[in-house]
């Protein structure tokens, strides 16, 4: 069980990846991420 659990966490991992691209999770993520690298430089 010591030596599976590294491999199931990274498929768990990649499970959530891949479920949060497909529910279309990017678009906010990034422009989260974009709205607040604005606004730590002032501009946002």
């Amino acid at each position: 069980m010591k030596r599976a659990l590294p491999y199931l966490l990274v498929t768990l991992g990649v499970v959530f990846i891949v479920l949060g691209i497909w529910g279309g999770e990017v678009a906010v993520v990034l422009s989260r991420a974009a709205n607040i690298c604005l606004e730590c430089i002032g501009i946002g």
